[in-house]
């Protein structure tokens, strides 16, 4: 999958959509585009600041669902439960209370194992998915290769 394509499918076809599977194409083709399109906010930040910061939420916003929708899609390719991608929130969470109640080694156990598991979802993501169909459906490279 091309990079027009993967945006193309992910904006619009594939938008909010958590059933199925993603290639490693579709799935880094879009992380690239978001990367792109941040680092443009980023730039208009630097000429309008206010402009840029609402911008940057309209931004998050539009691409929240499909963000999440094309990592549940590449667990799937790869046979887990895009529940998986919510690990590192969970354990950022006594983190929080650790914070709160000024317990300094709460919050860098907490944030140490958000890393290695953010570490570990990196990846998850980037191995060659499931050959062959599996629970989530068919193989999306039907036998193409990467």
């Amino acid at each position: 999958m091309e990079f027009r394509e993967a945006v193309k499918v992910c904006l619009t076809r594939n938008y909010c959509r958590f059933k199925g599977r993603a290639s490693r194409s579709e799935f880094w083709w879009f992380c690239l585009f978001s990367i792109i399109l941040n680092i443009l906010v980023a730039a208009l930040g630097a000429f309008a600041p206010a402009l840029a910061s609402i911008v940057s939420a309209v931004q998050g916003l539009w691409l929240l669902l499909p963000t999440l929708g094309v990592t549940t899609r590449r667990l799937h390719d790869r046979d887990l439960s895009g529940w998986w991608q919510a690990l590192p929130l969970l354990l950022v969470l006594p983190g929080i209370a650790g914070a709160a109640l000024d317990a300094t080694w709460l919050l860098v156990c907490s944030a140490a194992a958000a890393g290695l598991a953010s570490l570990a979802l990196l990846v998850l993501y980037a191995l060659k998915g499931t050959c062959g169909p599996n629970r989530f459906g068919p193989d999306p490279l039907d036998g193409t290769g990467v």
